[in-house]
């Protein structure tokens, strides 16, 4: 017969070993309830089991162990990273799991116990973005170039909540052979909304991929006011790209300190960037209310 677990007993006991063997329990809610105390109380020593909880096949179960290790702090940020830098290091964590090899989800689809590895590692990061340990930085970064797709995404909104302290490995991102990892790290920057993103910003604007370059101009747009006056220099690089992405991005962000900028564009620029100038002080002018905006057709009735 199975061992029967007093969650409640192991708790006011603060029985860090039994919550730990509950965790091995074969019902759910015990499992749950187990892992969701240990982060109360436990130590370092619940880390490598609540990591392992990590691939539970209960999301229930899965959650309260993210939530405790959360809570745990410094001493999952080493083992959480290790999961990001080499996948492999999932594997350890089903030497002594109990729970069964696959994990049936909604429609009776079937996942390997490779997904369970992978569900580890996605939380991983998300945890990681919750706790806040500068030590996760680098990891978070390199996890945005990580070949899972829920990995890179979870990684670009846990790598912001830590406005400057993820500028740099970011800008670093800036100079990447792969464009695509360039793109990654112009939008994220953008997220940030950190000032000092702005000029390296500014830089990719003369990527000489394409996308790279749009990409950085989406994310100056959403810095706002803080990127009017680099982008106002801006347009008077010596760099067409630069230019009119500048003009593109300043007619976004709306703010009329650009209009003298954008009609010295206008007058001395070619067609394209006299037509996005214009189109930007229109936009402008509009917003604040110094130019009326087409009347609309009467409607019959």
């Amino acid at each position: 017969m199975e061992k029967r677990f007093n969650i409640d007993m192991l708790r006011a006991e603060k029985n860090v070993d039994g919550l730990i063997e509950a965790l091995g329990s074969s019902d759910g809610l015990t499992r749950q309830r187990a892992a969701l105390a240990l982060g109360d109380f436990g130590g370092a020593e619940a880390v490598g089991p609540l990591i392992r909880a990590l691939g539970d096949p209960l999301t229930a179960v899965r959650e309260a162990a993210a939530d405790s290790l959360t809570l745990l702090g410094t001493p999952a940020v080493e083992p959480l990273a290790e999961l990001l830098e080499n996948p492999e290091a999932s594997g350890k964590y089903e030497e002594e799991a109990v729970s069964p090899p696959t994990v049936t989800g909604a429609g009776g689809q079937t996942w390997e116990v490779d997904t369970a590895k992978e569900l580890r590692r996605v939380y991983a990061v998300a945890i990681l973005g919750e706790i806040g340990d500068p030590a996760a930085v680098d990891p978070l970064a390199r996890a945005l170039q990580d070949e899972n797709d829920d990995i890179r995404c979870q990684a670009s909104g846990a790598i912001v909540k830590f406005g400057a302290g993820a500028a740099e490995p970011l800008r670093r991102m800036l100079t990447d052979p792969n464009p695509d990892t360039r793109i990654l790290a112009a939008g994220v920057l953008g997220d940030s909304g950190e000032t000092s993103a702005v000029e390296p910003l500014i830089t990719a604007l003369r990527d000489e991929n394409d996308d790279v370059r749009g990409a950085a101009a989406g994310a100056l747009m959403r810095m706002g006011g803080a990127a009017v006056e680099p982008l106002v220099a801006a347009t008077k690089d010596a760099d067409r790209n630069v230019r009119l992405y500048a003009a593109g991005a300043l007619k976004y962000i709306g703010d009329p300190r650009a209009i003298d900028a954008l009609k010295d564009l206008a007058r001395s620029g070619d067609q394209d960037e006299r037509t996005v100038a214009e189109d930007a002080i229109e936009s402008i002018r509009m917003v604040h209310g110094e130019v009326a905006p087409e009347p609309s057709p009467p409607t019959s009735r």
